[in-house]
């Protein structure tokens, strides 16, 4: 197999643009302003299926070790259903999620399109698509440091005040939260007459 000078050149120009979004999100963004929808899931892909690799890699150990009987044997294909699986809601979620906050953005004064939205989604999506195979800590660390690479995106490719932007974003995230509350309280407070 023969790696050609443009193979290494793109493989540098990844992780450099990893370590730019993860550390220095103004600047990377600021450099990422002309990019286009494709050169954002040329990059967000990737990575997602290289985390969708070790998950499924640890899906089909833990159902090996486990010794099930009867599921044990389905181990591979278990893990190739994680990998599809993986890569599929990663897709759907990073266009769901970026629509979402896209009208947030929008409401708050965020007009430079959708797209630079997806953007700043699929970009700051980084520290999750790095660390999100690693235990533990990162659990918590990953998506808060995520959130924050796009509030940083928001802002930067929409040309929002850090206000707006993180505004933009809370209200993303809390409005779900609290239809969500309210769904969950209805359906609890109707069980509990139930039970008197």
């Amino acid at each position: 197999m023969e790696i050609s000078l443009s193979d290494v050149m793109i493989q540098m120009d990844v992780l450099g643009r990893i370590r730019g979004f993860s550390f220095q999100p103004s600047k990377e963004f600021a450099a990422s302003k002309e990019d286009t929808l494709s050169d954002a899931f040329r990059y967000y892909v990737p990575l997602l299926a290289i985390l969708a690799a070790i998950l499924a890699i640890v899906v089909t150990a833990v159902v090996l070790m486990l010794g099930l009987p009867g599921i044990s044997k389905f181990a591979p294909l278990l893990g190739a259903g994680a990998f599809v699986g993986i890569i599929a809601v990663g897709i759907i979620a990073a266009l769901y999620i970026a629509v979402w906050v896209h009208i947030w953005v929008y409401l708050l004064g965020g007009r430079k399109g959708l797209t630079q939205t997806v953007k700043a989604i699929t970009y700051g999506a980084t520290p999750c698509l790095v660390l999100g195979w690693v235990p533990g800590p990162n659990v918590i660390i990953a998506p808060i440091w995520s959130l924050l690479v796009v509030i940083n995106g928001v802002m930067e490719l929409h040309e929002l005040s850090p206000g707006m932007a993180i505004l933009a974003v809370i209200l993303a995230i809390l409005i779900p939260l609290i239809i969500a509350g309210a769904v969950v309280a209805t359906f609890a407070a109707s069980f509990v007459p139930a039970m008197l």
